[in-house]
C-alpha cells in the first residue's frame, strides 16, 4: 500500500508539473535559478514538451503497475465483487490488462505529439473552406513553409552548439 501511495504521489506531481505546474513555476523570478538548473534535464528526458512528459508519466506508471503486479505487490482485483457473475471473466482480464494499456496509451500520446506539425487552429479548419479561400490556402502553405525552416534553423543550431 505504501508503494502505491508513493507511486500516485509521484505520477500527481509529474502530471500537475505538466499540465500547469511549469507555466506557473516559469512565470516566478524566484524558480529561474531552479529552471536554469533543470532545462538540460528537462531536454533529455522529455524534450520540455508537457505533453511528453505526461505522456511518458503515463508509460512509466503502467509500466510500474504491471511490474507490481507480476510480483504481487498491488492487487486490483478486488474491485471484482461488484461486477455481475457474469462479466467477472472480462472484468478479470481488464483488470490485469490495464496497467499494460495505460502504458500503451501513453506511448500513442507521445507518438502523437511527436508527428504534430501544425497549431490546431489550422488542422481544425474544414479542408473545403481552405480550398475556397485562397487568402487561407496561403496561410496554411506559409505556415508550413515557415515550420519547416524553422525546424532546419533550430537543428543547425543545436548540432553548433554540441560542437562547440
Amino acid at each position: 500500500m505504501k508503494i502505491l501511495i508513493a507511486l500516485s504521489l509521484i505520477t500527481a506531481l509529474l502530471l500537475w508539473y505538466a499540465l500547469q505546474g511549469r507555466d506557473w513555476l516559469k512565470s516566478k523570478p524566484w524558480a529561474q535559478r531552479f529552471f536554469a538548473w533543470i532545462e538540460p534535464i528537462e531536454i533529455v528526458l522529455f524534450k520540455k514538451s508537457q505533453t511528453i512528459l505526461a505522456a511518458r508519466t503515463l508509460s512509466l506508471l503502467g509500466l510500474a503497475l504491471t511490474g507490481l503486479q507480476q510480483f504481487d505487490g498491488v492487487d486490483l482485483t478486488p474491485i471484482l465483487p461488484l461486477v455481475p457473475e457474469k462479466y467477472q471473466h472480462i472484468m478479470t482480464l481488464a483488470v490485469n490488462s490495464l496497467p499494460m494499456l495505460i502504458s500503451v496509451i501513453g506511448w500513442m500520446v507521445e507518438k502523437l505529439r511527436n508527428t504534430t506539425t501544425k497549431p490546431i487552429e489550422l488542422v481544425s479548419v474544414p479542408d473545403k473552406v481552405v480550398a475556397a479561400s485562397p487568402a487561407l490556402q496561403e496561410a496554411v502553405a506559409m505556415a508550413e513553409t515557415t515550420k519547416v525552416e524553422a525546424v532546419a534553423v533550430t537543428a543547425v543550431a543545436v548540432a553548433e552548439a554540441k560542437a562547440a
